[in-house]
């Protein structure tokens, strides 16, 4: 009996442990709310205003009595633009497909201390901003702001009375300012963006805001809509030191048609539509936002991924790799449908750190290193060299941009000026005291990304250099950037939206993870500001020009390929607007739908 009361006890206790460990693994976020009826304004921190007065990087004030909101503004709206997506969408469904990016470590809409890829899906894709970017015509129309003015250097918006979070509460001027307060306890790189490009963010009432840019530029409405995010003063309300901890995996209210509605931990984010969605009967959005779910499956094997759609168990996947395409493309019950780009291409490329590595060996590695075959071989003719950094802007985007050649004979010209100049018995060189040519270059490994790694350590070891290859996580990678303690590293980021923003990359202010060239150079801070300053089209192309032979004459990165297409294998069910294009991938603006399984004819 006694024997039988411990196995009993262990196996109680085995339960417990084990479901323990599933409430731990499945994370349920905050439920999208019901937007049935209006939630109540939550009361600000007492001590906001007075908090906020004490920044010195930017001024935010509420409006006084000396400096009232000018009565002679003309206000524009632009809501006569043809509607976002397609008259033909229907509402409702669950989209599941295939996201090979790591699994994010928080659900952090900022101020998160590692990087996380997929905030992209969960926040920027999803958050409506104060004045938005038509997908088509590029021009600003309406978003949290159903009005906006510009006078000098001065952008007003007026917000929309109808405008909600995702929690019911409304959106209130106001919001914005603890937004920039927030960003600036946490150290944030968008407050960082924000107090670099404007000098004051002024909140007249409830229904309107200003933002004073430091220099006047073109686009301003747009730029400055960009740089200001709205913060739900109820959810923070215990914002403190241990923040990042405190709210990991807390889903912040966003204006946007999504939230985070389940977690399970290392293998699925859905995002769930709240109910009554504000922006929903704007004509301008009446047609976005259409499926109920979107299911985030983390799959690193895009092969699983194809298989799984095969089986009905995933409903969409997007691929880069031409030849796996092709592989599934002929399956049965099976669409692929091909994007073009038409927004700016990640700058892939090999990043150099003007930290570590002296100009000499810099210009020499730039010669070792045969990109132009390594992309031949990965792509195998389906990819494209890029061009400049900044490609994909139209008429903004450098023309001519210097390029680099695989050439063994100035890659030891340029070692020899480092110093490198003996062979030793295994080729690589070495200065006079010994000192071998070695570098690292740090990498998330992939398949495309290990075999482009591996030819490029080939084609350096002919000149003479050793690269050691360094597979790292991605967070891995992510800290050594931010250490600055990287030689090369394979990198890229996400383009800025509407105009290139170079000084977050190349300005000797620059930091964390989109400054991994390691840049303090004079020139290029005077060419930044140049670019800043610029008061037209032609003067800020003629400035980024000036941006672009700066890289590659300071040779901190080594251009790589750009993805001008997408390939999507997807159930017949998933359909798209014509002509739709696409950012990152083909759900960026949330313009697809399904069609229901009566109509589909019971598919799984």
């Amino acid at each position: 009996m006694k024997s039988a009361g411990v196995v009993i006890f262990l196996f109680l206790l085995l339960l417990m442990g084990a479901t323990w460990w599933a409430v731990r693994s499945v994370q349920p976020a905050e439920q999208p709310a019901c937007q049935e009826e209006d939630a109540a304004p939550a009361v600000y921190p007492p001590d906001m205003w007075a908090e906020l007065s004490r920044l010195s990087a930017m001024r935010i004030v509420h409006a006084d009595a000396g400096k009232l909101l000018p009565t002679d503004l003309s206000w524009r709206s632009e809501d006569n633009e043809e509607p976002i997506g397609s008259s033909w969408a229907q509402r409702g469904g669950v989209l599941r497909l295939s996201s090979p990016g790591p699994f994010p470590s928080n659900l952090l809409a900022f101020g998160s201390p590692t990087p996380q890829f997929f905030h992209a899906n969960a926040f920027t894709r999803v958050e409506m901003p104060l004045v938005a970017q038509h997908p088509v015509t590029h021009r600003p129309i309406p978003g949290v702001a159903c009005e906006w003015a510009v006078r000098g250097r001065t952008v007003f918006f007026r917000l929309h009375p109808a405008a909600r979070y995702t929690n019911g509460r409304p959106v209130r001027a106001a919001d914005y300012a603890l937004g920039a307060l927030l960003r600036a306890k946490s150290r944030d790189a968008s407050w960082e963006a924000l107090s670099t490009t404007a000098e004051e963010l002024r909140v007249y009432d409830d229904r309107t805001l200003s933002l004073t840019l430091r220099h006047d530029g073109i686009l301003g409405v747009l730029r400055a809509s960009a740089l200001l995010h709205a913060a739900e003063p109820g959810f923070y309300a215990n914002f403190t030191d241990d923040y990042a901890e405190r709210y990991a995996w807390c889903t912040p209210p966003s204006t946007g048609a999504y939230s985070v509605a389940r977690v399970e931990q290392g293998r699925l984010i859905e995002l769930r539509r709240v109910r009554h969605w504000w922006a929903q009967e704007l004509p301008l959005y009446g047609h976005t936002a259409n499926v109920d779910a979107i299911q985030f499956h983390f799959l690193t094997d895009e092969a699983q991924a194809f298989e799984l759609l095969l089986r009905g168990q995933l409903d969409m996947v997007q691929t880069r790799h031409v030849a796996a395409w092709q592989r599934y493309a002929d399956a049965r019950g099976i669409v692929r449908t091909e994007f073009s780009a038409t927004c700016p291409p990640p700058p892939y490329g090999i990043a150099l750190n003007a930290r570590r590595l002296p100009l000499p060996l810099r210009r020499g590695l730039m010669h070792a290193m045969d990109m132009e075959r390594a992309i031949a071989v990965v792509f195998r003719g389906e990819g494209e060299r890029l061009r400049a950094f900044f490609s994909g802007y139209g008429a903004l985007s450098p023309e001519g941009a210097p390029r680099v050649a695989y050439d063994p004979t100035q890659a030891r010209a340029a070692f020899a000026q480092a110093g490198f100049c003996t062979a030793g018995e295994d080729g690589i060189l070495r200065r006079a005291d010994g000192t071998r040519l070695s570098v690292r270059l740090s990498y998330v490994p992939s398949e495309k990304v290990s075999t482009l790694v591996e030819i490029l350590r080939e084609s350096a070891r002919t000149c003479g250099a050793e690269i050691q290859p360094e597979p790292l996580s991605w967070q891995a990678c992510a800290q050594q950037v931010r250490d600055g303690s990287h030689d090369l590293t394979f990198w890229a980021t996400v383009p800025a939206q509407p105009l290139p923003a170079p000084a977050r990359y190349f300005h000797s202010f620059a930091s964390g993870d989109e400054a991994p060239f390691g840049l303090r150079e004079a020139r290029m801070d005077e060419a930044l500001t140049v670019c800043i300053a610029a008061h037209d089209e032609a003067q800020f192309a003629d400035a980024l020009s000036k941006v672009e032979y700066l890289v590659h004459e300071l040779a901190v990165w080594l251009p790589g390929w750009q993805e001008s297409r997408a390939h999507v294998l997807h159930s017949p069910r998933v359909h798209f607007p014509a002509a739709p294009g696409f950012y990152v991938d083909a759900v960026d603006n949330h313009t697809l739908w399904m069609e229901s399984r009566e109509k589909e004819g019971g598919l799984p």
